[in-house]
């Protein structure tokens, strides 16, 4: 009980510095700029994240949670991959052993679960290139997106919220 409740007080005091630090800058805007060259780095780096540094964040979330999610069910099924891979291995050698003795019973049932061995490795398969395509294709988008598309090009109009002493107040802000 006392060790949850010293922890529960840690996180409160930890949260309430975060958003302290927070809402000190929340409505100043931003002074630094990113570079074209500086996004196209990022982009190089994890796709979306040069699209997120220039202030395009529906396009860049959209890239960031795509290529993550991608990469994740690639992993996955590579593993999978592995494991269906061990498994046929086992039953290829269980059903090659029936050559040298045993029934013709066991070893059709031995080639039926030889069969679905197989096609679960296949399916594993597809699934891992399938989604290994679908990554390399989301990043090629993204370099082709912050190279030539334009997409590490600052939006030039953007509204800015401003801080003023008599209150709240918005800021049109143009770039040339």
């Amino acid at each position: 009980m006392t060790r949850s409740l010293v922890s529960a007080i840690l996180v409160v005091l930890a949260t309430g510095e975060i958003l302290c630090a927070q809402s000190a800058g929340r409505f100043r805007s931003r002074e630094e700029s990113v570079s074209k060259r500086q996004a196209q780095i990022l982009s190089a780096i994890f796709p979306g994240l040069g699209q997120l540094a220039t202030g395009q964040r529906g396009r860049g979330t959209a890239m960031v949670a795509g290529e993550v999610g991608f990469v994740v069910v690639w992993l996955t099924s590579h593993a999978d991959y592995n494991t269906r891979k061990e498994q046929f291995a086992i039953e290829e050698t269980r059903y090659f052993d029936l050559q040298n003795g045993g029934s013709f019973v066991d070893a059709e049932e031995s080639w039926q679960q030889l069969k679905d061995k197989k096609d679960d490795l296949d399916r594993s398969h597809t699934l891992r290139v399938a989604f290994g395509a679908l990554s390399i294709a989301l990043y090629t988008y993204n370099l082709v997106d912050v190279l030539w598309l334009d997409g590490a090009s600052p939006k030039r109009v953007t509204l800015a919220p401003v801080m003023r002493p008599d209150g709240l107040a918005a800021v049109l802000v143009a770039r040339f």
